[in-house]
């Protein structure tokens, strides 16, 4: 194997290892730990209003493109479909995006070992596709929870 591959080689299975190792932890999540935001989860205020994420960024043009493997490790929830919006569903959903949101923001991270091994121009390299790989990722499970969270006030004050 020639050097290039190697170095391929060592960086794809980096991250492919930390991808794995970030989504099986983050799998083990309790329900009470997602059942509130935390300091990486809390919504700003100018992101409470879908238009932000829709006049600005375009997200429900490319969101559905977006790949899903909530489900990779068994005991994660298809978040393509709420299914019917029972107010257990809703807060069902709304901890996943919670759960997918606070993996991916550990993900973003995972560059930080490609120092151990990596010239600069491939740690940089590497924090770049880090941001690219995971930030539209947190874009979507943000603009979910939004939507989400308006629907259940919606359906909490009815009843």
């Amino acid at each position: 194997m020639n050097e290039l591959a190697k170095f391929m080689f060592l960086n794809i299975s980096t991250w492919l290892m930390w991808f794995f190792i970030v989504g099986f932890c983050v799998s083990k999540l309790s329900d009470d730990f997602l059942a509130k935001d935390r300091i990486f989860t809390k919504l700003f205020q100018f992101e409470k209003e879908t238009i932000w994420f829709n006049h600005y960024l375009k997200i429900d043009k490319w969101k559905d493109k977006v790949p899903e493997l909530g489900n990779f490790f068994g005991k994660g929830f298809p978040k393509r479909s709420v299914g019917h919006a029972e107010i257990s569903h809703l807060q069902l959903f709304i901890r996943e995006t919670r759960r997918a949101e606070i993996a991916h923001w550990i993900m973003t991270a995972g560059w930080i070992f490609t120092i151990i091994f990596n010239p600069l121009w491939a740690i940089v390299f590497n924090l770049f596709f880090a941001q690219v790989v995971n930030f539209p990722c947190l874009l979507i499970q943000r603009y979910n929870r939004v939507r989400l969270l308006r629907v259940l006030e919606t359906k909490l004050s009815s009843s």
